[in-house]
């Protein structure tokens, strides 16, 4: 009688265990935040898992199975939590990515990697009116020049430059040069607009981010129909 009385008590946990998972699993489904809901998802798998493990009969291959669906799960979550976090970022890209305000960690990285630096020195010029633009280019330095028809006038760095021609497919506006030189971060024009393409989440982003830049230029230049490069 002793052994039939443990077994329903712990057929009755191993039952709880599977009500509580499938509760887990069906908050998940209901909430729209994907990290959230492969949480919940996991939290219901390791419930399912103890219940084939603990019933009386355990069926293995059952154990299994939601184990290698919690394991894939757990990647996800850390692979969205990279996609969210500046954890792992350099103190270099932590300050690079403070100026793409629009995008999100993971969109950052993978930009980053397309960057090339380099050394600009005092009087460089970064861009002529009416050539064309084969960079988009993040200058870091206290102070751009930007001329166009006849008008000059300066702006504060760090800023990007090129974004103009880079969204229109035409030619510079403008002829950027750099008094005091600076550091410069060269984007090929051609491979960001493919990965642009491909990933209608970074389009909007950098769009979004190019909107704010000519806005700040725009705030520099007077009057104000002096357009940005």
């Amino acid at each position: 009688m002793g052994d039939a009385f443990d077994g329903v008590m712990v057929g009755n946990g191993s039952l709880a265990l599977l009500l509580i998972g499938l509760v887990f699993k069906l908050t998940g489904f209901a909430v729209r935040d994907e990290l959230r809901l492969r949480t919940l998802v996991v939290c219901g798998f390791i419930c399912d898992a103890g219940y084939y493990l603990f019933r009386a009969d355990p069926i293995v291959p059952s154990v299994v199975s939601n184990i290698a669906l919690l394991g894939i799960n757990v990647v996800l979550i850390a692979a969205i939590l990279l996609e969210r976090t500046t954890w792992r970022m350099t103190p270099d890209d932590r300050e690079v990515f403070g100026l793409f305000p629009t995008l999100t960690p993971g969109q950052f990285r993978r930009l980053r990697k397309m960057m090339a630096r380099e050394q600009a020195a005092p009087g460089a010029v970064l861009t002529r009116e009416g050539a064309g633009v084969g960079d988009l280019m993040l200058v870091f330095t206290s102070e751009l020049h930007i001329a166009k028809q006849g008008q000059s006038f300066p702006i504060a760095g760090p800023a990007f430059v090129g974004e103009i021609a880079f969204l229109t497919g035409q030619t510079s506006s403008a002829t950027v040069s750099l008094p005091h030189g600076g550091t410069v971060l060269r984007m090929d024009a051609a491979a960001l607009k493919r990965r642009m393409a491909r990933s209608p989440a970074l389009n909007n982003a950098m769009v979004a981010l190019f909107g704010r830049e000519l806005a700040r230029k725009l705030a520099y230049s007077a009057p104000m129909d002096a357009a940005a490069p």
